[in-house]
């Protein structure tokens, strides 16, 4: 299941593109107005024992309709290769997961605002297959080329599995560069939404290009 979905982002990856830059011109018809963006997403998670490490690889196809009343559509398809160290013995664990997102930008005046997101999505292990969603509050400033945000999310379960329920606070900058390119650097940090306990912090690292 994981290598096919690593071989399916791939190929999704150069279609959007190919198609994208195709049809870009024919945008306004085509893709109701939105503008195509593809992102790519590397995380590192770590426990705070060090005894767990997850690695993992998001693409993002997205349509953005800046005056919309959904300003972004987002598809998710993340890989994650779990590791985890007890008594000296590594167990490894990889995840898949696919998941819809969309998101609402506030503006605030001058260069301060803020965004609301909401995500579905479906998680399999070799061992359970579970739902999810999440939400996402973050407050944003953005200067010429220059973003930053810091904001909390409350992720759930929607199927009632345990030991998936977590609240996270994010933070970091983005940097556009030039007309189609963005990069976004993230610090997170992850508590059980039950017990309170710290769970991991993880660095993001998400390139995108604007078509």
């Amino acid at each position: 299941m994981t290598n096919t979905l690593w071989r399916y982002g791939r190929v999704l990856a150069v279609l959007w593109m190919a198609g994208a830059c195709s049809l870009f011109a024919q945008a306004e018809t085509l893709l109701w107005g939105g503008r195509p963006e593809f992102g790519i997403e590397l995380e590192e998670e770590k426990t705070p024992d060090g005894m767990g490490l997850t690695h993992s690889i998001t693409y993002i196809p997205a349509l953005v309709f800046p005056n919309g009343p959904i300003n972004r559509f987002d598809l998710l398809l993340m890989d994650e290769r779990e590791q985890e160290t007890t008594d000296g013995v590594v167990a490894k664990t990889n995840i898949t997961k696919v998941a819809l997102r969309v998101r609402k930008n506030i503006r605030f005046g001058g260069d301060w605002g803020m965004y609301v997101r909401a995500l579905v999505g479906h998680a399999n292990t070799p061992s359970e297959s579970y739902n999810y969603g999440y939400t996402d509050l973050a407050l944003r400033y953005e200067h010429d080329f220059f973003g930053f945000i810091a904001g909390v999310r409350v992720q759930r379960t929607l199927d009632g599995t345990p030991g998936h329920d977590r609240n996270k606070f994010r933070l970091g900058p983005s940097f556009d560069i030039g007309e189609h390119h963005e990069l976004e650097f993230r610090w997170v940090r992850a508590w059980d939404a039950h017990t309170h306990a710290r769970e991991a912090d993880a660095t993001i690292l998400e390139y995108t290009y604007k078509f």
